[in-house]
């Protein structure tokens, strides 16, 4: 099946049209009348849960006067409270939180403030090109400021490794399994010496991680849909692969969005899953449902080569009434010394290679057995190349690896499951308007 490569034209109808509803719902028939920023006379910041340290925060209103500066976690869903707001043009916050869907607001980039013209372009040397590029739409408008980003490593027991006679030392299993087949390899042997033993996932951790290493995804900076998705087949195919060849742990489907299982964390303690593929931001997860197994864990480059997954920014929207002020507070909450508290209090990889060094988070850490995980984490990041990630990314994924957990699970034929991804995908696409 193939599909033609259609020249998309996002309009701020079609952006807004999900939310119309929502706004008219959330707002009343009073919402032509509301203020149109969140709170007037202040500048009002949203957050999600664990967007960003307490700390910080409370740093940051001491600095800029609780009075002037509010902050406000959102509950729920930001991004559907977020388009609501703009859609209504009442309650919108001065400072938005938006995640590593940021493209999906490009077409509206009117109803933002470019940082670029507040001073952005001068601090942009501090971030990770590819982070900063990220946040910026095709024209050059600088929408989104860098809070974190997502490096992903090859996590193992060290111990497990050693008791298998495998490589046990973070350089040597890297070198062990530079690609995604030697690391199959390395599965295999791992089970024949310790059966019950696994160091894939699911067939989602395969395809999810092998397309972060990509240098495109599904569409190109312009939102035209690649014709050529051989990269997302060859993604696909590894997953099939180890999931044939009876190397995944059996946690298909049994894990939340953050990635969450009970089972797993049992895995993670006894051992069962000895290794797996993940982001830096899984770290605090394995800390606090595994602590008894401090120091038996390593981190390492993963196989097939560096790539990021998740990451958040912080924008300025059209409504604030002093958008430099705003500006002077975001700079600062994202400067190096507070992402690297950020780090330290909720997990938040820094988007900063000054914070790298830092030593309240360079240093050996016991968990992983003095190793520094964060020196893995940023030569990882320091590798990443940047790759457009579009509006409909997120839905297109789930999308395959739902039906990868068809074929894990429910026995489904790979190529059946393969081709009913893609017509569901097609048939998206046609409802959005981006084919035709």
């Amino acid at each position: 099946m193939a599909f033609g490569r259609v020249l998309l034209t996002l309009t701020r109808r079609r952006l807004l049209a999900g939310a119309g509803a929502l706004g008219v719902a959330a707002f009343g028939a009073s919402a032509c009348s509301s203020p149109a920023t969140a709170k007037p006379g202040s500048l009002t910041l949203w957050y999600t849960y664990h967007g960003l340290s307490d700390q910080v925060l409370k740093n940051a209103g001491e600095r800029f006067a609780t009075d002037r500066f509010v902050t406000s976690q959102v509950s729920g869903d930001l991004t559907q409270r977020l388009l609501a707001a703009l859609a209504g043009n009442a309650y919108v916050p001065d400072i938005t939180m938006i995640g590593d869907n940021i493209s999906r607001y490009f077409a509206d980039s009117d109803r933002f403030v470019d940082l670029n013209g507040l001073g952005a372009q001068q601090l942009a040397e501090r971030y990770l090109p590819w982070k900063w590029q990220a946040g910026a739409t095709p024209d050059g408008f600088q929408l989104g400021f860098p809070i974190d980003i997502g490096p992903a490593a090859l996590y193992y027991r060290q111990d497990v490794f050693a008791r298998a006679g495998l490589p046990s030392e973070p350089g040597d299993v890297a070198a062990a399994a530079p690609t995604w087949e030697e690391y199959f390899t390395l599965a295999e042997e791992l089970k024949r010496e310790l059966p019950g033993r696994y160091v894939i996932t699911d067939t989602k951790m395969v395809f999810t991680y092998s397309m972060a290493q990509q240098p495109r995804k599904y569409f190109d900076p312009e939102n035209h849909y690649l014709d050529d998705q051989s990269h997302v087949r060859h993604a696909w195919d590894l997953a099939v692969e180890a999931y044939q060849r009876r190397l995944t742990a059996g946690f298909a489907g049994s894990q939340s969005v953050n990635g969450q299982s009970v089972d797993r964390h049992a895995a993670w303690v006894g051992g069962q899953e000895a290794g797996f593929i993940n982001a830096s931001w899984i770290t605090g997860e394995l800390k606090e449902s595994a602590p008894d197994t401090a120091g038996k864990w390593r981190v390492c480059a993963p196989p097939g080569g560096a790539g990021n997954q998740g990451g958040s920014f912080l924008a300025i929207t059209s409504a604030c009434p002093e958008p430099q002020a705003a500006f002077d507070i975001l700079s600062w909450l994202q400067n190096p010394a507070n992402q690297t508290t950020n780090y330290l209090d909720i997990g938040l990889f820094p988007a900063s290679p000054e914070a790298f060094g830092d030593p309240r988070i360079s240093a050996g850490d016991p968990f992983f057995g003095g190793q520094s995980a964060v020196q893995v984490f940023a030569q990882i990041a320091d590798q990443v190349r940047y790759a457009y990630f579009s509006p409909w990314d997120i839905t297109l994924s789930d999308t395959y690896t739902d039906e990868l957990t068809n074929v894990e699970l429910g026995g489904k034929d790979p190529e059946q499951a393969w081709n009913d991804a893609r017509t569901r995908i097609e048939r998206l696409l046609r409802r959005q308007g981006v084919l035709s």
